[in-house]
């Protein structure tokens, strides 16, 4: 599909569900169904992708360095933020660790690049173990910090990666004449969780002043120490140029969508996460231009 047309998509579904909860948020019966269909998205189609995704896949010992480099941002940026002074309450603050750490890498991040390189080789790996910390993380701060064993073990998505890379090694060939089953879901995916963030969107962004404080530091991370910590890292470990620039391109990307999806789940202030995300969004379509133009 053309980015400019997935682009395109990915604001008129965002619309659409802004246009859901102007007209039908009233209703309980709505509310309790847009609920209903997160967690369909979390427990259901996400390990349905990761099957997919790592049946067709695989592991490559090439994606070493992006292994290392992934890793190693998160683990420094959990622990730099969890010992930045912030005064809200703790759900709010599991929401900020998540929108400052992960970004939209593939809602925004693939269409991007394929404008800019037309080219995702790197960008798919890294955004697979992003996609698995993120959902990691987030499990774990859901569960606290005596049930981590527990919450691990109801992070759906781990099961789909898990069952995945073994049909890759076992029956790759008899799953790829049925693949076609679970293509859509990919799309189901991307489409929904957009749906469900602008849902979520509040009709009037006048509360986000209350939360300055959080906007201030997800931007800073986002659009600052983001791009430095994967610079620096990316100095250190033997990456091809193309690859360099595509992870460089995702680093300074927006809170990703699933946080906003995430925050329903878990009631971490989803209309604050859904706002700032926005925000970011349309902050980051404005530099993406700039870069095109620099090259």
């Amino acid at each position: 599909m053309d980015p400019l047309i997935t682009i395109a998509g990915l604001f008129l579904f965002i619309g659409l569900g802004v246009f859901t909860k102007y007209l039908l948020g009233k209703y309980k019966l709505i509310d309790h169904s847009v609920q209903f269909f997160s967690k369909i998205i979390y427990y259901i189609i996400l390990p349905l992708v990761f099957i997919d995704t790592f049946a067709r896949r695989g592991l490559e010992l090439a994606d070493l360095s992006i292994l290392i480099v992934s890793v190693t941002y998160v683990v420094i940026s959990i622990v730099v933020l969890l010992f930045i002074p912030f005064k809200k309450n703790g759900a709010l603050r599991k929401a900020v660790l998540l929108m400052s750490i992960f970004q939209n890498n593939v809602f925004l991040g693939f269409p991007v690049l394929l404008l800019l390189y037309n080219d995702i080789s790197a960008a798919a790996m890294y955004s697979l173990i992003i996609f698995v910390l993120h959902i990691s993380v987030a499990g774990l701060l859901a569960g606290g910090r005596e049930n981590i064993l527990y919450s691990v073990a109801k992070i759906p998505v781990l099961y789909g990666f898990i069952l995945g890379t073994l049909i890759h090694y076992t029956i790759y060939r008899q799953y790829l004449s049925i693949a076609f089953i679970l293509s859509p879901f990919h799309t189901i995916l991307s489409y929904g969780a957009v749906y469900v963030l602008g849902y979520t969107l509040p009709l009037t962004l006048g509360h986000v002043r209350e939360y300055m404080e959080v906007l201030y530091i997800t931007s800073i991370w986002r659009l600052g120490v983001s791009p430095l910590i994967h610079y620096i890292l990316l100095l250190l470990v033997p990456i091809p140029l193309l690859y360099y620039k595509e992870i460089m391109v995702l680093s300074f990307l927006p809170p990703a969508v699933m946080n906003t999806v995430i925050a329903r789940i878990y009631g971490w202030k989803p209309e604050v996460v859904a706002s700032i995300t926005m925000i970011l969004t349309l902050i980051t379509l404005g530099i993406i231009p700039v870069i095109m133009f620099i090259g």
